[in-house]
């Protein structure tokens, strides 16, 4: 799929924008299958604010898929129209929080979280893994 390129609008509505935005990017590399085609827009966001800016100015009519770290994720071989966000490295945190509580970023590996739980939730058995989402 060649789809319009958006990226050079994109980046004219948002000067400030830090992360990366590149257009009709593969999205085979960054899942877990190594299969599918490629985003007409995809955008890399460097932490919370800068996504928050990037959302705030993408125009309502552009479609927006949000991927974490590609795991049981088959992306069709024609592509995802509209921009797909991939969070990485700035939205991966685990935090144990008072009160038996464990806080992680959408794009945290479920082994991180599933240690962070072991290690600081003794009273309870934990999964090694947790299923994914596919779309």
């Amino acid at each position: 799929m060649m789809s319009p390129d958006l990226v050079a609008e994109l980046k004219g509505r948002m000067p400030t924008l830090r992360g990366r935005l590149m257009a009709n990017q593969s999205l085979a590399e960054l899942t877990w299958f190594r299969v599918g085609g490629p985003a007409q827009v995809l955008f890399m966001p460097e932490d919370e604010a800068d996504l928050a800016d990037f959302l705030a100015h993408l125009p309502a009519a552009i479609p927006v898929v949000v991927i974490g770290l590609g795991s049981n994720l088959i992306v069709r071989d024609g592509g995802v129209s509209g921009v797909v966000i991939r969070l990485g490295r700035g939205f991966g945190e685990v935090k144990v929080e008072e009160g038996s509580r464990i806080r992680a970023g959408t794009a945290a590996p479920d082994v991180k979280v599933s240690r962070a739980a072991r290690d600081s939730l003794s009273s309870a058995a934990f999964p090694a893994r947790w299923a994914g989402r596919c779309a």
